[in-house]
């Protein structure tokens, strides 16, 4: 760990032209990518990320993922991304984070459960060096951490297979991808006549190269149900609320 150790780590992207939908609209999953990469460079600052993880067969599992939204920023706009661990509770480990646009306004705030696993023997682990880490721990950004959430019950629907592009560093595949399959299994419609207010995750099992997925959902009013699953095992749930953009 360096000397000097930064409790939050801060990072600022503009919202580029293939990062926005057909009302130069900001993708939710884009944020999922902005934060996925600043826990990494955080990580790696504190000495603990996949450069020190890998030689040990050791890698960072996101588990779950709460975010909600205030308003989705356009083309063109800076965004300023903070974010920090926040605690631990048992083999979980949580870090949160704050989006804030050019005024300083708080635009999207998301907290994360993660876990330690031996990749090699598909186990969690307890890492010795969490407890004498020194680690500093910040404030949570919500009252309660991220839900375990109910599966979904929705019927089997679109199905699809897994390739190349789906996969990450450690060949399983990304969390961002998950996020983006359900946004894509809505139709463009209800994407023009809505906006996401909030959305949590569980991330339950991997799914690798050439497994075939199922993704379905199940709509009560404005909040959503979504699951994704392969060989009739839950690989993925999700509960998405939105506002009718009219409203």
């Amino acid at each position: 760990m360096p000397e000097k150790i930064k409790p939050e780590w801060e990072m600022e992207f503009e919202i580029r032209s293939f990062d926005v939908d057909t009302g130069c609209t900001a993708r939710l999953p884009v944020f999922c990518r902005f934060m996925q990469e600043a826990a990494y460079q955080h990580a790696e600052h504190f000495g603990l990320g996949h450069t020190h993880l890998a030689p040990s067969d050791m890698a960072w599992v996101l588990s779950r993922m709460r975010l909600d939204v205030r308003r989705l920023p356009k083309w063109g706009e800076q965004v300023k991304l903070r974010t920090w661990p926040s605690g631990r509770d048992r083999l979980f480990y949580s870090r949160d984070f704050a989006f804030t646009d050019s005024s300083g306004e708080t635009i999207l705030s998301a907290s994360t459960a993660w876990f330690v696993i031996d990749y090699k023997k598909r186990e969690r682990v307890t890492p010795d060096w969490w407890m004498n880490s020194g680690l500093p721990i910040g404030p949570k950004v919500f009252d309660s951490k991220p839900a375990r959430l109910k599966p979904c019950g929705c019927e089997a629907g679109r199905s699809m297979r897994v390739n190349y592009g789906d996969l990450d560093q450690n060949g399983h595949v990304s969390n961002i991808r998950y996020v983006e399959w359900i946004m894509n299994n809505l139709p463009l419609a209800f994407h023009q006549s809505h906006v996401i207010q909030s959305l949590e995750v569980n991330y339950l099992a991997e799914a690798v190269y050439g497994h075939e997925v199922s993704i379905c959902e199940k709509r009560d009013g404005l909040m959503m149900e979504h699951g994704i699953s392969a060989g009739g095992e839950d690989l993925f749930r999700a509960r998405t609320v939105w506002k009718n953009i009219k409203a």
